[in-house]
């Protein structure tokens, strides 16, 4: 037993990067994105704690990160990097090669999946892409665990010399637990899969097939455990807990394509599999365990409609679907009682409907009105991130993937052009997106003169994922100084013609620019035309807008239109039905004065 070991409370992503400390990483690259953003920031944190000497670093996407650190773990470094779910599809092309590479040194490649999704544009599996292409991926269901799981897949990798996956789901990064803090090089780690409780029903002195097993992994074999215990199930209904994703199932024992070893690895989980009359998979997102021991009939889950066929396994639905499952079995459980006072004090909550909204004061809402007023009828090709949010002020009609808002407004101009017909593209991207993922896409559009205008919204971080720092502020991940790469440097050489610089609280002036960049490819000017909108983004400052318009009762003079709402979506405006008037909260309002500009009466005067 150490004596040193201390336990602090923490998110599941800080609880990996103290994992990894502890585990000797020596190089971490990144790209944000949620769920995953807080495992660089935790790096640091315990690496400053440590007094270590870990270089550390948000790269400009996920296969710049990737490519990265696996070029240190070439090397002999001991190097980790982090994603989203969606962002292990940009790091797809290093990934598939280096899988194959024998490492000199450690890569664990931490991937974040989304179940839900809650802020992501799709829920994909990080486990089944793993699988597919033979990669060792663990799947930890706590935090606590998360932190021994990227421990001993740091020490698997260099045992084994190949990059491992350490897949982690939103519950498990966000959710908070005690995690005990080891001196660096000392935690031992023993994953711990199998059945852990005692179940008399799967005693060898009764050979007999056990009615209902289940087989779980990540945060869903936490779930269940609970539920288990509330339903009166422990002792009859076993649940096999999964942290290593299985190989699948050779078709004939010892006769598979799989090594002896591997086959060794899973023969528990096999073994429980067939003392069983009835299986019940709970597993997220996908179906990989279903599909991996491939035992047809007697597999309960997502591929039959047992358990729902996407997003997230909430508690009310484990509670459900195991209840149900072993009503069938014939096993009896005890009713779920409510408890009378959750229930009585949830009555007394009212939750108004609110959809994700920009901020109040947010320049994005000024450049997506100015662009919404300079031509209603132009086609809107949008993109990841905040930006998204643009669609509720009608200035965005697409949203592929981070970069498409580019390329997609190329294909567009393609279209029209082809067909003969005159329809302004008005498209937007954010500075992270542009660095991220623009670059090639926007040289080709340059290259084949593709007449359309880009709107660059150019707020100085990347807002949505936690302020991180862009390439065009120079600020590395622990806060140094780098070196900075300006967007307009980056068009200009390009060869960019028609680019201005302005701030988007100036609509008037952003609405007559626009219009300015549809005439001059109008008259054959060379396109794309580029306008960066550049303000820096108000959660970044802190601070309220003073304003270069007087402050006005608007609430006085409003005649109850609604036009300022819907035009702007701004949080801070509410519509009073018994005045028949737009109130402002004070709490939220920025004082930016978008709402004079769209207001059908009022007109703002400049300050004096």
């Amino acid at each position: 037993m150490i004596k040193d070991v201390t336990m602090e409370v923490m998110i599941g992503n800080y609880a990996i990067a103290r994992g990894l400390v502890e585990a000797g990483l020596e190089i971490a690259t990144a790209y944000p994105g949620t769920p995953s953003s807080e495992i660089i920031p935790g790096i640091i944190e315990f690496n400053r704690r440590e007094k270590g000497n870990i270089l550390t670093e948000w790269s400009v996407n996920e296969r710049c990160a990737l490519e990265a650190a696996f070029g240190a773990a070439s090397a002999g470094k001991k190097a980790a990097c982090m994603m989203k779910q969606v962002g292990l599809n940009v790091a797809f092309p290093p990934l598939l090669n280096a899988r194959r590479k024998r490492l000199k040194g450690a890569l664990v490649i931490i991937s974040c999946d989304d179940p839900g999704p809650q802020s992501s544009q799709t829920e994909q599996d990080t486990r089944l892409l793993a699988t597919l292409f033979d990669i060792p991926v663990f799947d930890p269901a706590s935090p606590k665990e998360a932190s021994d799981v990227a421990y001993f897949a740091l020490q698997y990798s260099i045992e084994k010399h190949t990059p491992v996956i350490l897949r982690s789901t939103h519950r498990v990064s966000h959710s908070r637990e005690a995690v005990p803090l080891y001196p660096p090089g000392t935690r031992h780690v023993v994953l711990m899969e199998g059945v852990s409780a005692p179940y008399p029903v799967l005693n060898a002195i009764s050979p007999a097939p056990v009615k209902l097993g289940i087989i779980a992994s990540g945060m869903s074999y936490s779930i269940v455990s609970d539920v288990i215990s509330e339903l009166g199930l422990e002792t009859v209904v076993p649940v096999y807990k999964v942290i290593k994703i299985p190989n699948a199932r050779p078709p004939v024992p010892g006769q598979g394509s799989k090594s002896l070893e591997q086959e060794n690895e899973n023969i528990e989980l096999y073994k429980f599999i067939d003392n069983m009359n009835r299986i019940l998979v709970l597993e997220e997102p996908d179906t990989v365990l279903e599909a991996l021991i491939d035992n047809g009939n007697k597999i309960y889950g997502r591929s039959n409609g047992y358990v729902p066929d996407a997003g997230e396994l909430t508690y009310d639905i484990v509670r459900d679907v195991v209840g149900r499952t072993a009503a069938d079995s014939g096993i009896r459980t005890n009713i779920f009682t409510p408890d009378p006072l959750i229930d009585e004090s949830l009555k007394g909550v009212q939750f108004s409907p609110r959809p994700p909204k920009l901020c109040a004061g947010c320049s994005h809402r000024a450049s997506f009105f100015a662009m919404r007023q300079a031509y209603p009828e132009a086609i809107f090709p949008g993109d990841i991130g905040c930006y998204t949010l643009g669609i509720s002020q009608g200035a965005v009609d697409t949203c592929l993937d981070m970069g498409s808002g580019v390329t997609m407004a190329s294909g567009f101009y393609d279209t029209i052009n082809q067909d003969g017909e005159i329809i302004p593209i008005l498209a937007s991207v954010g500075d992270s997106t542009f660095f991220h993922a623009c670059l090639s896409p926007l040289y080709d559009a340059v290259k084949k003169q593709k007449r359309f205008i880009l709107v660059i919204m150019d707020n100085g971080t990347t807002a949505m994922t936690g302020m991180q720092p862009t390439p065009q502020t120079g600020i590395m991940a622990d806060g140094t100084q780098g070196r900075r790469v300006l967007i307009e440097n980056i068009i200009e050489g390009f060869g960019v013609e028609f680019l201005k610089i302005l701030d988007p609280y100036d609509i008037p002036h952003m609405i007559n620019t626009i219009k300015e960049a549809k005439t001059y490819l109008s008259k054959n000017g060379n396109g794309p035309a580029v306008i960066i909108a550049r303000r820096e983004c108000l959660l970044h400052t802190k601070v309220k807008y003073t304003g270069t318009f007087d402050r006005i009762a608007l609430e006085e003079d409003c005649i109850g239109c609604k036009r300022c709402i819907k035009l702007l979506d701004c949080p801070a405006m509410l519509f009073n039905d018994e005045k028949h008037k737009v109130v402002i909260d004070e709490g939220l309002c920025a004082e930016c004065g978008m709402c004079l500009v769209a207001c059908s009466i009022i007109r703002p005067k400049k300050k004096e």
